[in-house]
């Protein structure tokens, strides 16, 4: 099964979940639609806790067990305008910054972002690397390394996968993109990993990757349709 993430840099910061905002309306609207007419298998919904006006959204591409195939999908296109549905939520200058990919997480994503009962909140990193970069086993190497880290952690559930899209970043430059996706019971349990001793004597694992060229990180809280 294909997950797709979009991210976007709304024009104001509003409560999602205000029954009375315009963009919470537009943004379940889209979504809905989305699962009746391509048969998603799920789609969540959120904004960053951070930066407010940025919102997420995850959608299941393909019915639960079919393992849609990411090449040969007519509804996994990549031709299309990622953010043309909420275009109407996005500044000019902001529509530039907007994001869609495209990934094949393992395990089933659905748990980290909210379904396991337990989450509270859902991490999402997004791991910038060079579109050229022809090195994924070493830099897969090095993540690796931070598995059982994780595993020790407060971490509930997570997956990860690299995107099949090459997207542009905020400095500009195309750029492939790996993605980490955690589930947590809320905001202080995450910091009191970073906080640890284990995160401190292992982080450099991941800052030292030589490729690496932007890391994105935010804490969201999710809602499903």
């Amino acid at each position: 099964m294909i997950t797709e993430v979009t991210v976007l840099p709304l024009q104001a910061d509003p409560d999602l979940q205000d029954p009375e905002s315009s963009e919470g309306k537009a943004i379940r609207d889209v979504l809905s639609q989305r699962l009746h007419e391509e048969r998603a298998s799920f789609a969540y919904y959120g904004q960053s806790i951070e930066h407010p006006e940025t919102a997420f959204t995850f959608v299941g591409l393909g019915a639960s067990g079919e393992g849609k195939d990411f090449d040969s999908s007519p509804t996994i296109s990549t031709d299309k305008d990622p953010i043309a549905p909420f275009q109407n939520l996005l500044g000019a200058e902001k529509a530039a910054t907007a994001m869609r990919v495209h990934l094949q997480p393992t395990p089933d994503p659905s748990p980290a972002l909210g379904k396991h009962a337990s989450v509270g909140v859902t991490e999402v990193v997004f791991y910038h690397f060079p579109s050229d970069l022809t090195s994924k086993d070493k830099v897969m190497e090095s993540i690796d390394k931070m598995r059982p880290v994780l595993a020790r952690s407060e971490a509930l559930v997570c997956f990860d996968g690299w995107a099949k899209d090459h997207i542009t970043n905020r400095a500009g430059e195309k750029s492939q993109v790996y993605v980490n996706v955690l589930g947590w019971v809320d905001v202080d349990a995450h910091m009191r990993f970073q906080d640890s001793d284990d995160f401190k004597q292992n982080i450099h694992h991941l800052m030292d990757i030589r490729e690496l060229r932007q890391l994105e990180m935010h804490h969201v809280k999710l809602h499903a349709l």
